[in-house]
């Protein structure tokens, strides 16, 4: 049933000379950069008419806003991926080099770049193990003054020089940061081995730090070999158990299914934080490279571990290719 209109209500369109004046406004304050106060005492108006002005110049369509992201970054993309999944943000670069090596080259930088932007003397921040970690260590930079935090342990690779302690170690150190680190294996062949580690002088206290993460960086490993540091660190039934169990993705040693459902076989061995802990930091990014990761990265962002995805664009597109 429509509705009949109240007596005496009438639609509110603004005059010429409204539309006019609320140009002035927007003039001033979108083109000219003043203040609100400014604004009003010039055009002889209230700084709260001021604010009616600036939502009637953009009702009326006399302002409309663009922004353009940098040429080294693709946002329709970064849009496409963040809407689909949910996630609070997505950063696509489009690197210079589009070999693995130049796209985790170009996603440790952008990374680097924005913890340097956005991280406080205040902040926790927790670092996972790997190489993109390791070449976003050797990109910062700029003053911080945080605590960086060791979260997991490590395994040797021939493609990672340094160990988890020296990569935590080397970002504080160049930051002008402390470092929280421990001396440990990623995984270990049982729970009572884990658990006897855990409660070693040290770690015990580093692990406790994990509580206390406000922010924390993490690559996403896709459970084949080469790609995975918790595979890599396993043997043979191991590996072959948890593909059966649909494990597609790890994260620090946390191990995720397709649909981003932690799956906690491993959860026990492994010397680390938790899936609980990084569903608890308020800030964790994930740094994804290589196309080979496009399933396990789609889990990754189901799970509810990360908040924020950096990524290369191929690999954006393969993502967004993966079944809902």
């Amino acid at each position: 049933m429509a509705k009949t209109p109240a007596r005496g209500a009438t639609s509110r369109r603004p005059s010429t000379s409204a539309l006019a004046l609320a140009a002035a406004a927007a003039r001033r304050f979108y083109v000219e950069g003043q203040t609100k106060v400014d604004i009003a005492r010039q055009l002889g108006v209230s700084r709260f008419k001021v604010a009616r002005l600036l939502a009637d110049a953009q009702e009326a369509g006399l302002v409309q806003i663009q922004v353009v992201v940098p040429s080294s970054l693709d946002g329709d993309l970064a849009d496409a991926v963040r809407e689909r999944f949910g996630v609070r943000s997505v950063y696509v670069v489009r690197p210079d080099d589009d070999t693995v090596a130049g796209q985790r080259r170009a996603v440790a930088t952008f990374t680097a770049g924005l913890l340097e932007e956005s991280v406080t003397a205040d902040d926790v921040v927790g670092l996972a193990w790997g190489r993109t970690i390791s070449q976003l260590a050797a990109a910062l930079a700029a003053p911080l003054g945080c605590r960086f935090v060791q979260l997991s342990g490590a395994l040797p690779r021939p493609d990672v020089d340094e160990s988890a302690v020296e990569l935590v170690r080397r970002a504080a150190e160049a930051t002008g940061s402390s470092a929280t680190t421990f001396y440990a294996p990623l995984a270990v062949p049982d729970a009572a081995t884990a658990d006897g580690l855990r409660s070693q002088s040290g770690i015990s206290e580093a692990l406790a730090e994990l509580d206390r993460l406000t922010r924390a960086v993490v690559s996403v490993g896709a459970w084949r070999p080469g790609e995975s540091t918790a595979l890599d660190s396993l043997g043979t039934a191991d590996r072959e158990a948890l593909s059966a169990a649909g494990v597609v993705a790890e994260v620090t040693g946390v191990l995720l299914g397709a649909d981003g459902t932690e799956v906690d076989a491993l959860a026990d061995r492994v010397i680390g934080v938790t899936g609980r802990q990084l569903r608890a930091t308020p800030d964790v990014v994930a740094m994804a490279c290589g196309d080979l990761r496009a399933e396990a990265t789609a889990s990754v962002l189901r799970s509810g571990l990360v908040s924020t995805l950096v990524t290369h664009a191929s690999l954006a597109r393969a993502v967004l290719a993966t079944p809902s």
